[in-house]
């Protein structure tokens, strides 16, 4: 894959995966060098709350840098270049072409079906490279998520008990 091959476009957003050195720069906590790494505008709260995912993502990384494509991505808003929110899958897709897919919208930008097309898109590319089941999951009282799996036809077929959240109900979509 192309730098070009791997960023998402929809209606509203630029789906764009974030390089190991940025996500290093982020963690350390070095703004200026984020900054200078990150191909969108970003601010203290961009990816406020999000080390425990970056952390995750930079060991994937480490061992795999292929995986990039793959992992943690910013949602950019084309009209005004800032972080909108956040989507990518917990890892590349295993050898029966699953992967799971996370998001999250910026509290100011809710309520605006961002994180459907988020998805819609993310799937969508996916899908292209061979990806035939996408998982998610959500805590019970996740009202706002379980919407979003609902409209792009998930359907529950189980639970688990995730350390961080503990129990979660478990979705799935087949892309055929």
């Amino acid at each position: 894959m192309t730098p070009t091959d791997v960023v998402v476009t929809t209606r509203r957003l630029r789906l764009v995966p974030l390089p190991l050195p940025l996500i290093d720069a982020l963690l350390a906590g070095d703004a200026e060098r984020s900054k200078a790494l990150a191909p969108f505008a970003l601010d203290a709260t961009t990816f406020a709350g999000d080390r425990y995912v970056l952390e995750l993502r930079k060991a994937q990384l480490e061992a795999d840098p292929s995986e990039e494509p793959w992992l943690y991505r910013a949602a950019v808003d084309l009209a005004t270049g800032q972080v909108a929110g956040r989507i990518g899958f917990h890892a590349a897709p295993d050898r029966e072409g699953m992967v799971e897919v996370g998001y999250g919208v910026a509290p100011d930008r809710r309520r605006q079906g961002l994180a459907t097309e988020m998805a819609t898109g993310l799937i969508a590319w996916a899908h292209g490279q061979g990806v035939r089941r996408v998982l998610a999951s959500t805590r019970p009282d996740n009202l706002a998520s379980q919407g979003v799996i609902d409209r792009l036809g998930f359907v529950r077929t189980g639970e688990q008990i995730d350390p961080v959240d503990g129990l979660e109900w478990v979705y799935t979509l087949e892309l055929g």
